[in-house]
């Protein structure tokens, strides 16, 4: 059996969709494709897989891609402060060659 989503790339980024892809690849297999201002997910399911679960697996990817989404989000917002926190870290230790 097979689904498709499609989703706009100017909301949601292709490595969202690969992370969340991959969360699920025991369930399904995903096949991502660039469609003009569209990125195309091409879901294969296994033969036994109820038209139920389909919908239930198609739900669950989207809650999912809204989570690495914003994954990344969090992740570009904070590089200051992690990378301050980082630094301040290996300051301590040696690491940098400043002694």
């Amino acid at each position: 059996m097979e689904s498709r989503l499609l989703f706009d790339k100017n909301v949601y980024s292709i490595e969202a969709l690969k992370k969340a892809s991959y969360r699920n690849i025991a369930n399904y297999s995903v096949v991502i494709k660039k469609e003009g201002a569209q990125l195309e997910c091409l879901f294969s399911f296994p033969a036994k897989t109820s038209d139920e679960k389909v919908l239930e697996y198609l739900d669950d990817f989207k809650k999912e891609v809204l989570d690495q989404d914003l994954r990344e989000i969090i992740k570009r917002e904070t590089e200051g402060v992690r990378n301050l926190i980082l630094s301040h870290a290996f300051s301590k230790t040696g690491l940098t060659g400043d002694e």
